[in-house]
């Protein structure tokens, strides 16, 4: 179901058995952390909230549906000992494709250019989505400037949304905007390219999410890793942002006991450019 502009020609192969044997031993797995992103108030417009936390090498995040509806959760990755080495949507396009799903691995990009993470399992219900679209998706976060040009918001201000989540989590790493605005994945929004009615080729997310409570997504971890989450004010695309009623999810932090494969690195070519100096007219 992935995107395949380009993909097809550039997918990096893998041997997908280590994550089968993962994820059929999630009876001997041990939970190290759990929390929900719970929204604020009870009527529209409701405030939402954003998290960073640690996940070690070898564990697994799970992403899941508490509830009867679910609501869209933004997840961005990051070394966390070199936050240069994050989650890139040039290079998750190109090798893997717009969609999430099982063994879509997480790609830092130049010069790293190596996995963060993969997905072991999409437990979510697609019965409900049209060909061609996927429940989770690689594009980015809404922002307080796209909530006040939308037309439905009537020029509403500083209204909560991703990226305020991003930075709020940031910052209590004493981190900022530097991370808050990179790129993320979209968990739990359906969501396809096609080409609009101009041609130009569009995301399009207008499916309402109708995933099931317990739904979940799993993604185990190849290197230790600074987490980001957030839940979006948009909730499952069912309504306006000034309409929608926004709904609890459900974050949990797994040992495996096992150690992720040694990643084969690329050949190394900078050292061959190493003496390259540009001419100077």
């Amino acid at each position: 179901m992935a995107y395949n502009a380009g993909v097809e020609n550039f997918q990096i192969k893998y041997d997908r058995t280590f994550c089968d044997e993962v994820n059929v031993k999630q009876d001997d797995w041990k939970l190290v952390e759990e929390f929900t992103l719970t929204p604020e108030g009870d009527k529209p417009p409701m405030k939402t909230m954003g998290r960073a936390f640690d996940v070690d090498a070898g564990q697994v995040i799970r992403v899941s549906q508490p509830g009867e509806r679910g609501n869209v959760v933004d997840i961005m990755f990051l070394n966390r000992h070199n936050l240069d080495m994050h989650n890139d949507l040039h290079t998750q396009l190109l090798h893997e494709g717009f969609l999430m799903q099982k063994y879509t691995r997480v790609w830092a990009s130049q010069p790293y250019m190596r996995p963060l993470a993969v997905c072991i399992e999409d437990a979510t219900d697609q019965s409900y989505l049209p060909a061609g679209y996927g429940n989770h998706e690689w594009i980015g976060h809404c922002t307080p400037e796209m909530i006040e040009i939308a037309a439905d918001e009537g020029g509403r201000l500083n209204a909560s949304s991703c990226h305020t989540n991003f930075l709020q989590a940031a910052r209590h790493r004493c981190l900022g905007e530097e991370i808050a605005r990179l790129p993320n994945a979209n968990l739990f929004q359906p969501a396809t390219y096609k080409a609009a009615p101009t041609g130009q080729i569009m995301g399009y997310a207008d499916v309402p999410t109708q995933t099931k409570q317990g739904d979940y997504i799993d993604f185990y971890a190849e290197m230790d890793l600074l987490v980001l989450v957030s839940l979006c004010p948009c909730g499952g695309d069912s309504a306006t942002w000034k309409e929608v009623m926004l709904t609890p999810m459900k974050c949990e932090v797994f040992d495996t006991g096992t150690t992720p494969p040694k990643f084969k690195p690329f050949h190394s070519w900078r050292p061959h450019f190493s003496d390259m100096v540009a001419k100077q007219d």
